[in-house]
């Protein structure tokens, strides 16, 4: 079966295969993804195969002190605290690392915040690194590290924006 396209997590959907290395990941997904979605806490995007989930990232609304910003975000007289959009978990089936889903999601994910901050406004795409590997990988899409804590990442919306348009052509 070929993979599925990027779709909100449903109750058709199955989790309890899914296996990305990080048990953090693996237990979110299985034992908050469904709830959290429900409560309006955050939106679950997945991709499927047949029906069972290879990889899936989570979005929301959050917030960033102004002292944790780096400069390019904290420009002007920002707000405190500063409007962002977290993606708040991602992670891949360890069986369907290296075929692209990853990045799939990556690009799907900084889309939709692009299209959300049109609508509601935000200043920066932030991320929670689970640990050190993490924290690379983030790095390698443009992420900055907060002022005051390596394991919270954050990109602009106007150099996400810019980012996104370069690599559409």
């Amino acid at each position: 079966m070929a993979l599925s396209g990027i779709e909100l997590l449903d109750d058709t959907h199955r989790l309890d295969a899914f296996d990305c290395g990080k048990p953090a990941l693996n237990a979110w997904l299985l034992g908050f993804a469904r709830t959290n979605q429900a409560r309006g806490f955050t939106r679950v995007l997945v991709i499927h195969n047949d029906r069972t989930v290879v990889g899936y990232y989570g979005l929301a609304p959050s917030v960033i002190q102004p002292n944790s910003a780096p400069r390019s975000i904290r420009t002007g007289r920002p707000p405190d605290p500063i409007p962002c959009l977290l993606i708040g978990q991602l992670a891949v089936d360890q069986n369907y690392v290296g075929r692209g889903v990853g990045s799939g999601l990556v690009k799907d994910a900084l889309r939709r915040c692009i299209a959300g901050a049109d609508i509601v406004g935000g200043r920066a795409v932030v991320v929670r690194a689970i640990d050190t590997e993490a924290e690379r990988y983030w790095h390698s899409w443009g992420f900055i590290a907060a002022r005051d804590n390596p394991s919270v990442l954050m990109r602009s919306i106007q150099d996400v924006r810019l980012w996104l348009a370069d690599t559409a052509h």
